[in-house]
Order: structure tokens, then sequence, then C-alpha cells
């Protein structure tokens, strides 16, 4: 049977089909393709601005009181998690969501034309394919051999996992199970709602608030959850008593996270039980190492059987007894890790005998290079240990060189070897003197060349505006610490004072020399005119730092950067000039200035290639730069008009540009039913394959930067499953709510009665009264078939993350071949639902 087409008439009457003979189709295909994938450069154009706007909203910063109302730091206004969910989503996904609110109302609040596939949930669930198997591939294998790239905050996306194949599993709920082809009034307001209880509970957790945690800093390396606080105090007092009162926190969490940093898992232990029923080798337990490793001796030692123990050669060589032998001493260190600050200038590590201690034995030792160095970070040492007889204990002393340079923790080994008895007499005939299993030590190197931290001294400062412009000195205190070269960036922030009118942006590098503990910022304050007003901005020290250099925590911003507010105030002789004059305006006249620049700039940027800016990096546009920009020049001039993000704190440029989004989409809308139509396809398959792929590609180069660039995962997954619940709580869930109103309220007209009134597969209690009718046939089929990919592409990220270390990367192997399943997923999607959309029984879409 052959499929029939069904066109339908667009927004735009401009948009019509560009004549009928059958000899003109293919250069209407080519026509349509080269207006949609230009329409998709303008929408992805106008979603960067669009971005832009969002960005200078969630941005925004205050000063809250803390610690009874005693300081006040800087805190944003919008939660990151928030932002991401709301604004950041709505930005990813306008397009698809703006499809779906301008069918109905085009439609008069009927899903689609009559006889006709509407684009909009197709596209949203074909978008959230691409999403989620084209992009994760994209990431998956973009991340260099042997990186990995791990999700940090596990719980949020946990959530936003479960949403996001939640949400289409409840499309399928409503559209096939609850009431079949019907959008009840309830379940488009539950659908909508889903959207703000995603939103709370990603809040809660991001808070910790949920589960009645806070998210608090800990120690970095200590598993604080796992020990009481009485342990964790019994575990520094003893840190300090063998290595010094005087060590800094930050000295006594390395101790930490030296001695306590690995814990056994339950396999391990099981896998200790089971040696120990059999005889096999032992796997030391917690218990063991920890004690060990503070320099103490176990309550009780398991001694293995004689024959057990490996035989060693005498001096005598192999002529001795053989296998008959009656006595072993065994040999081997106290410690398998020993931890030493760098200025101790040695380490003493003691090595041990038990069993038979009668006969006199000696054992040859030698160091060797880890991550620490000889001589450069110790003095190699190497000899040979005499033990007399009943003699237990020996000392191995190897001297640490002090440097002054900042370094991480380093580590080196001491090897035992060759152990035999010295004189076998009749007293001692048959002994043998063998190694134990602790045969190797490791040193622990722990740096004392502290690099400090960096800081403010206030966390706010007054400076008075004088009748000229000067600079201010800003101190930057370097503390705890001043070793070695060290480095961060800082740069000025607008708040109520304006850069260029109040004061002069300043952004660079701060150096500290060796021993360097103090460093000024110059800002220069300019002379402009106040009476009894105050304005405000910021100082912001960020990373990356070098040298190892930190920020203090306990400052403004917290351990990511440090922030000095700036309060500029009027001079108090410059009051007494102006009190005979009336202040009547209160407008801040510089941001309606700096507005008009920044408008100005924009039209510069949109006109000239490049933005018309010389980087000073001698690289001119190439001609790809011109080609592009000749192409595009148009929407650049038109989006241009939108206003800057200056305004009204970015919400003005919010709503134009999502209006301007609005006309982008409506042409692609349009475009995509006539190349549909050219193409002789239907408008689901058009809907999930070039509407859906033109709009979530600039989202593909986004994320695939994201995943290079950022140290975790977050940026690249969890924008995925965020924005793919968004779509359907949002793209869906409005318009499908305010369509089921309509119909509730307004009940069944002469359109809805010609229609469904003689469709089978609408229930009859629907006839009586009227209600929202979606065709649910090729999207429930297609929303099944994505939520089953949905769920298998979960658990191989989940998989991933168990078996290499993390979601993106890791060997090239595996990373080739996630890429490729995933990959072969979104195919297999298309594929099914195009088959799917061929196949359906009306034979016409």
């Amino acid at each position: 049977r052959a499929m029939t087409v069904v066109c339908s008439e667009g927004v735009f009457l401009i948009l019509k089909q560009l004549g009928g003979e059958q000899s003109l189709r293919p250069l209407r295909i080519i026509i349509y393709v080269l207006l949609l994938v230009w329409c998709f450069m303008g929408v992805a154009i106008i979603a960067d601005v669009f971005m832009v706007a969002i960005e200078k909203i969630t941005s925004r910063k205050t000063r809250r009181a803390i610690e009874g109302g005693k300081r006040q730091v800087t805190k944003p206004v919008w939660s990151p998690t928030v932002a991401n969910l709301t604004l950041m989503a709505l930005g990813s996904s306008a397009p698809e969501i703006i499809i779906n609110i301008i069918e109905i109302f085009r439609d008069d609040f009927f899903s689609g034309p009559r006889n006709v596939t509407p684009l909009g949930p197709s596209t949203i669930v074909g978008s959230a394919a691409f999403n989620l198997f084209v992009i994760v591939a994209v990431c998956v294998s973009v991340i260099p051999d042997g990186e990995v790239r791990m999700i940090k905050e596990l719980d949020v996306y946990a959530l936003t996992a479960v949403f996001s194949i939640f949400a289409y599993v409840w499309l399928l709920v409503i559209l096939m199970l609850r009431t079949p082809h019907v959008v009840e009034v309830w379940e488009g307001v539950l659908t909508f709602l889903f959207f703000p209880i995603l939103v709370s509970l990603a809040w809660a957790i991001d808070k910790h608030d949920f589960f009645g945690r806070d998210r608090k800093e800990v120690i970095p390396g200590v598993l604080s959850s796992e020990m009481t606080k009485e342990e964790l105090a019994e575990m520094e007092t003893q840190i300090r008593k063998e290595h010094g009162q005087d060590l800094s926190e930050e000295q006594v969490a390395k101790f930490m996270q030296i001695y306590m940093g690995e814990r056994s898992s339950r396999a391990k232990y099981r896998i200790a039980a089971t040696r120990s029923l059999v005889g096999g080798k032992r796997v030391s337990s917690v218990v063991d190492r920890f004690a060990r490793s503070m320099n103490m001796r176990p309550a009780a030692k398991k001694v293995l059987p004689l024959d057990a123990l490996p035989v060693v050669p005498t001096k005598q060589g192999m002529g001795g007894a053989s296998g008959s032998h009656s006595r072993s001493a065994v040999i081997e260190f106290m410690e398998l890790k020993k931890a030493v600050l760098e200025n101790a200038g040695s380490v003493r590590v003691a090595v041990h005998r038990t069993g038979d201690v009668t006969c006199a034995c000696s054992v040859d030792y030698k160091t060797r290079d880890g991550t620490a160095h000889s001589p450069s970070d110790y003095m190699q040492a190497e000899g040979t240990l005499h033990f007399a007889p009943n003699e237990i204990d020996k000392i191995i002393s190897v001297s640490i060189v002090d440097d002054f340079s900042y370094e991480e923790n380093e580590e080196f080994y001491i090897d035992l070897t060759n152990a035999q008895v010295l004189v076998e007499t009749d007293d001692v005939a048959g002994c043998l003197a063998v190694l134990g299993e602790q045969s190797t030590t490791t040193v622990v190197i722990v740096d004392d060349d502290l690099p400090g931290v960096i800081a403010f001294p206030e966390d706010e400062v007054k400076v008075v505006e004088k009748l000229v412009d000067y600079e201010v000195p800003l101190v930057v205190m370097r503390r705890s610490g001043s070793t070695g070269k060290v480095s961060c960036q800082y740069r000025t922030e607008d708040d109520t004072a304006l850069a260029g009118t109040d004061y002069e942006a300043q952004e660079g590098t701060l150096e500290f020399a060796n021993q360097e503990m103090e460093h000024t910022i110059k800002v220069k304050i300019k002379a402009r005119g106040r009476y009894d007003r105050s304005e405000r901005f910021r100082v912001i020290l960020e990373g990356p730092t070098t040298g190892g250099a930190k920020f203090d925590p306990a400052t403004d911003g917290g351990s990511e950067c440090c922030i000095l507010t700036v309060l500029i105030e009027c001079e108090k002789v410059a009051k007494a000039r102006v009190d005979s004059l009336m202040n009547i305006l209160q407008t801040n006249w510089d941001k309606a200035k700096v507005g008009h620049s920044n408008w100005r700039d924009q039209f510069v940027a949109a006109l000239f290639v490049n933005g018309g800016e010389d980087d000073g990096d001698g690289d001119d546009p190439s001609a790809t730069d011109y080609a592009m920009h000749i192409i595009t020049v148009p929407w650049k001039v038109l989006f241009a008009f939108c206003p800057p993000p200056c305004y009204c704190g970015g919400w003005l440029s919010f709503y134009v540009a999502l209006g301007f989004i609005g006309l982008v989409t409506s042409l692609i809308s349009d475009l995509a039913n006539l190349l549909g139509c050219a193409l002789q396809i239907c408008n689901g398959i058009t809907a999930i394959t070039f509407v859906a792929l033109g709009t979530s590609l600039p989202d593909t180069f986004a994320s695939k930067t994201a995943a290079v660039q950022d140290p975790y995962a977050d940026a690249s997954i969890v924008n995925v499953t965020g924005s793919n619940s968004v779509n359907v709580f949002l793209g869906l869930g409005l318009p499908w709510m305010l369509a089921s109103f309509k119909w509730a309220v307004a009940g069944r007209d002469t359109e809805w009665d010609n229609r469904y009134l003689a469709d089978q597969d609408i229930p009859a209690y629907v006839k009586e009264g009227g209600a929202f009718v979606v065709k649910a046939q090729d999207l429930a089929f297609s929303v099944g078939v994505f939520a089953g990919f949905a769920v298998v592409c979960i658990f191989v990220l989940a998989v991933r993350r168990f078996y290499i270390g993390g979601e993106l990367g890791g060997p090239r192997g595996p990373k080739i071949a996630t890429s490729i399943g995933l990959f072969g997923l979104w195919v297999a999607y298309i594929s099914l639902s195009s088959w799917r959309a061929m196949q359906q029984s009306s034979g016409s879409c």
C-alpha cells in the first residue's frame, strides 16, 4: 500500500510549495535543505544570545550575613543545580520546546493539522535520543586515551537520570494506558508540575537538606563518615606524638591520607577469609595495616606453619639439611608504610625478627626510587644488617633531603634480600633465615614546604572618592607558608559600581616570589562626583593557581576563590559643596550610557567578520570564517537588535531573544513540513532526523568542549539527562496542559467532531464532551523504543564508572566500543521509529 504524505500550511504564507511539477522536486529538496540548514544557523546564533542573557541572570551575586551578622559573604543568587535545570536547560532546549507551543496555538489547540503528524512531540523524543546517544558517544570518544572523566555530583545525576527515563515512561502511561490517545486535565497539569518537582528535589539534594545532611568540607582523604570523632581525635594525637606537636592541620591531613587512604572492601574481606581457611596467601587486614602504619604491633600475630615458609639457602649453600629444618628465623619490616616529614633529617625503619632467634643471621637492604629520587629527595642507602643470637630488632636509617620547593608527597622503597644464617653450630643446627611477607616497605616523604594560602586581609574595604582619579593599593596576604613561587589570577567585577565610570577594570596574574608574604593590586578609582551614596565592586582572586597555593576557605569565596568587596564612598568635603543642589533624578545614567555602547558593539560584531576584533596574535580570519560570516550576517544583524544583557539584569534580553527563537523556530517548522512533503516522508521521520539533529548540534559541540576541558563529566552528561527531562515537562507539559484546559472548558466544536467522532480509537466517554486528543500510535512506539534504549545507555555508563573509573574516556578499546555502541542505539532508534511511521494503519501522515 502506498503511503500518502499530507502537507500542512505553515505560519508564513511565503513558504508554499515551489511548483508542483515532479521535475522540480529535486530542486525543491535542495532549496528546502539549504534553507533549513541556514535557519539552524540562525537559531544557533540567537540561542547563543539567549544563553548570554541566562548567564547574566544566573551569575548574579548578593551579600549575605553569616555568623550572627558579624560577617558578610558573597553568595550566588541562583543555585548552580537549579540554574542548570531551569534557565540553562530552557536555553539549550528552547527550539524544541517552542515548536510544541507554536503548533498548539497555530492549530487551534489541536495536536497538529488534520491527518498530519505534528512535528513537536516527535522532535522532543528525537532530540532526546540524539542528546543521550550521540552526544554522550562523542563525549566518551574525545577524551584523550587513558584519561577518565567521572561525574562528581553523583546524587544529582542519579536524580536527573531517573527522571529522564521516567518522563518518557510517563508519556506512555498517559497516552496508551490510563486514557488512550487522550490527555486529560489532571494529566497535563501533573506533567507540567513534574518540572518544579524535579527542580525542588535537585535543589534539596544539592543542599543535602532532603536527606538530612549538610554539605561540609572534610579533610582530604579522610573517610570521616566511617570514623567517629573520638577515633579521629585519637588518630590525630597519635600522628602528633610521632611526628611533632607543631604540625599544621594540612600536614596532619596528609598523614591521615597516607595512613587511612585505603579501605578494605567487602570483596577483600571475603578473599582474606577464604585464604585463611585454605592456607592461601595472607591478605593484610585493615586493623593490621593501620597498626603497622602507626608503629604499633597488633595484639596477636598469625605464625605460618614451617612447611609453608619458603626455603632460603644458608651461607653454606644447598648442602645443608633439605626440607627437614625444624627451626626458622623470619626477618621482615615492622611497617608496610612509613611517613616522615621532609625536614626530619632522616627516617628510621625497624626490621624485626621472629621465629627462632637463637642463631646469628644477616639480611641485605637497599633503597629503591619511587616518585622520590636519590639524591634529590633522599640519600641512597644499602648494606647488611647482622642479628646476633637472641637479637630481634635492627634499625635502618635513611637521610632525607630537605629542599625549599613545594611538591606533592613522594615515596621510595626499601627492599630486604638475601637472608641467611651467619654461623651454624651444633646448637643451632637446622636453623634457617627466611624473609617474611613484609620484605619491602614504603617510605612517604611529606613535604613541609607549604606554599601557603592566598587571601585578602578583610572581606570588605572602604575607599574614598577624590576630586581626581587615583590608584588605591589592595593588599593580598600569603599566610601559613611562603615557600616557592606561587601565582593566581585576579579580576574585577561590577556590582553597583561600573568599570570605566567608577573604576578601571583590572585583570591579570598575581605572582608571589619565594618567601614573599604580601603583594598589592592597584585599582584606579575614578572621580565622578557623589553626594551621599556609595558604589561597590569586587576584586576576585581565582584559579588556576600555580605552585600549590590555595585560597583561604574562611574568607569570602571559600576554597574556590577569594572575594574582596570594595566600597567607594563619597568624600565628606564634597558633600558640603553640593548641599545646595537638589538631587531630583536617581536614575543610574551610567548604565544607560554603557548600554548604548554595548548595543553599538553588537552591531559592530554583527557586521564584521570575527566581530571586527583584532586579538593581537597575528592570525587573520580564514576563508571559512569569511564564508560563514557572509552566509549568517543577515541573522547577526537581525539579532543585534536584541537588547544587551546589561538591561534589567538580563531579563529584557532573555524575553526578546526568546521571541526571536520563536520566530526562527516557526520558519524551521514550516521548512521541515515542506521538506517532508518534497521527500514524501512523514513529519515524524522529519522531526526525529532533520529537526532534532539541527537543533541539537550546538549542544553537541558545547558538550564536547566541556568534556575535554572540565575535570569532571557533570557538564557533559548531567546537562543531557536534565535537558531530556525538562523537554517533556515543559515542552509537552505546558502546551498539553493549556490545550486540555481549553477543551475541558469549551467542549466539542464542529472541527473536533469532524476529526474524532468517527475515530474508533477515541474512547466513547470522551466523545460526549470533548477532550485534548493526541494520536499516540507512532509517538508511543518511538517513546517506548527510546525509553528502552535509554535504560541501556544509563546502564552502560554505570558499568563504565565501575570498571573504568569514570563515565567518559578510558582506554582506547573500551572507549571506541562504547561510542560505537551508543551511536548504534541512535541508528537503531531512527530505523525502528521510521519503519513504524511508514507502516501506520491509516496510510497517511
